[in-house]
């Protein structure tokens, strides 16, 4: 198996620190999300993961924008890049950065599930011919992501995976498990197109979506759960598993 061959410190130089993890959950309620997933280049492919996290392959990444109508930390919006990938057997996806509009909900997210948050203007705009999400930061369009032909699916056939979030802690840097739980009121899936991705704007330059693999939008509520696991970023998730708590 493969493995990532970044420099887990040198990932973590920008990350967030966080003294206390979550142990309560953060329900979002009347949301909307836009997701796609794209293959990417896949000469850096082992370049982007620390060694605690496996490459699959075709490589490819997943692109998530929603908006929540109402939280504990206020109404807000989120766009995140994760690269697809496995800790230990199981697939993850290993976030690159993510952009939040509501200052209140990005420090939250940042201090209690490490977060790499960005300030940006997001816009998510499900219809009924198709959908559209919008990121706009400080540097201009980081995202234009669009889906078309939408077709209405089960909620049964929808699968997440969780997210693995490389954050400071005073143990030292580790990859946090995100977990988040969705009650799905519509699920549409369609064509994804992706008119603007600026690489640079999320972080990571190297990062080049090549042909898409499929898009989907849902409504409904989003829980992000509280923290139950912690990964050393240096080693294989089935040495470096640490349970919180």
């Amino acid at each position: 198996m493969f493995s990532g061959t970044a420099d887990p410190e040198a990932l973590a130089a920008d990350a967030p620190y966080v003294t206390d993890l979550a142990t309560e959950p953060l329900v979002c309620r009347g949301v909307e999300l836009l997701q796609a997933v794209y293959e990417v280049h896949s000469a850096s492919r082992l370049d982007l993961l620390p060694p605690g996290l496996h490459p699959v392959n075709p490589p490819a990444v997943t692109l998530t924008v929603f908006t929540a109508r109402e939280s504990e930390a206020g109404p807000f919006a989120l766009a995140e890049t994760r690269i697809v990938c496995r800790s230990g057997v199981r697939s993850r996806g290993f976030q690159v950065s993510c952009f939040v509009q509501g200052a209140g909900a990005g420090r939250v997210l940042a201090d209690r599930w490490g977060y790499k948050v960005r300030e940006a203007e997001i816009e998510v705009r499900l219809r009924h011919l198709g959908a559209k999400a919008a990121v706009r930061g400080s540097g201009g369009a980081a995202l234009d992501l669009r889906m078309t032909h939408p077709e209405a699916i089960s909620a049964a056939d929808v699968q997440f995976t969780d997210t693995m979030q490389l954050a400071r802690l005073p143990a030292g840097s580790r990859l946090v498990q995100v977990e988040r739980a969705y009650a799905i009121e519509s699920v549409e899936r369609g064509l994804p197109s992706l008119p603007v991705f600026d690489s640079a704007a999320w972080g990571e330059p190297r990062l080049r979506p090549t042909r898409p693999v499929s898009a989907l939008t849902l409504t409904g509520e989003l829980t992000i759960r509280p923290v139950r696991y912690v990964c050393r970023a240096d080693i294989s998730a089935f040495e470096g598993t640490e349970r919180v708590g």
